[in-house]
């Protein structure tokens, strides 16, 4: 009985290799299946296309192929099919972004700006405008050296769920250049490991092992293969460069060209000292907000006052209380 263990064990772990064995074959003849299957799906929706259908019907199928295309790793096509898609139905915000997504993943930045601006602008909310928001933020940071979208990003509350992208991309462009940007990458980087310890981006900076090389989350589509790189510069005096230089409609969209410009604003100080004013003006744009100094008279003694204009009270006195700020409400003179 005992000379027979050993034998029996070995049959066991024979019979382990030999099942390990074929069920890899299995899988490798599926994945080539697979592949086969998506390229003849493919084929067959690019012929559909060729074909007289109504708008409704050719939008499903830009949108089916520019799925499988971004699958099988044609990013650059996927991304005109998805603005194709975006441009029969006006309204679907998802299509557009994953256009933009796509045509900043190739390195074409200036023109996935220009796509996500105007809906950026256009007041409309949900998760596909909140992952154009942070794209733009992110160009933003990169092209114009400006982080005050991604920190405005970092705490809006509406933007909870981007928290983690965030930080990690506050972290990972402060770091690459502490000089420009006031060297607080190490403050983004506790921000995500104490807040989202179990996040992927979490695992890079803490440096997991093993590594993390693909996450499902949006740098990873900016910078496919390169989370610790660099990106590629664009010259300063490119045409992107000087629409992320405007404001930012991520942080403030735009009224509309016929709307009146604001009455009110969020006072936050009052200063004897215009410098002081003009430090705090500056830490607030920091965070995301455009605020202005204006000179005041209190009993004869000239003040300076830092005020933040806006359409929404309420509103931005919450976005203020969550980076830190108290304020009131003034009447703009």
């Amino acid at each position: 009985m005992t000379e027979g263990r050993p034998a029996a064990r070995r049959r066991i772990v024979f019979g382990l290799l030999v099942s390990a064995f074929f069920l890899l074959g299995a899988d490798g003849l599926r994945a080539s299946a697979g592949a086969r299957q998506l390229g003849a799906e493919v084929q067959y929706l690019e012929q559909k296309l060729a074909s007289p259908m109504s708008t409704a019907e050719r939008h499903g199928v830009l949108v089916r192929l520019a799925r499988l295309r971004q699958l099988s790793g044609d990013i650059a096509v996927a991304a005109e099919l998805w603005l194709r898609a975006a441009e029969l139905n006006p309204a679907d915000d998802f299509a557009l972004v994953s256009g933009a997504y796509g045509l900043a993943a190739i390195g074409e930045w200036e023109r996935a700006a220009a796509a996500i601006r105007p809906l950026l602008a256009s007041g409309r909310s949900g998760p596909s405008v909140l992952q154009a928001r942070y794209l733009y933020a992110t160009l933003r940071a990169w092209v114009a050296s400006d982080i005050s979208a991604l920190a405005f990003l970092a705490g809006d509350p509406e933007a909870a769920v981007l928290r983690p992208i965030v930080y990690y991309t506050l972290w990972w462009t402060e770091a690459r250049d502490p000089v420009t940007f006031g060297g607080n990458a190490e403050v983004w980087r506790q921000r995500l490991i104490s807040g989202f310890p179990r996040s992927p981006e979490a695992r890079i900076v803490a440096g997991a092992s093993p590594a993390i090389s693909a996450v499902h989350s949006p740098l990873w589509l900016l910078l496919p293969g390169m989370p610790a790189g660099a990106p590629t510069g664009v010259p300063e005096d490119s045409a992107l460069a000087g629409i992320l230089r405007g404001p930012a409609p991520a942080q403030s969209p735009s009224p509309g060209p016929a709307a009146a410009a604001p009455t009110h604003g969020q006072q936050i100080g009052l200063f004897r000292s215009e410098t002081n004013a003009r430090n705090q003006a500056q830490a607030l744009g920091g965070a995301g907000f455009h605020a202005v100094v204006s000179r005041r008279l209190v009993n004869g003694v000239e003040h300076w006052a830092v005020v933040v204009p806006t359409h929404d009270s309420a509103g931005t006195a919450h976005r203020l209380r969550m980076v830190g700020y108290d304020s009131f409400t003034v009447r703009l003179e």
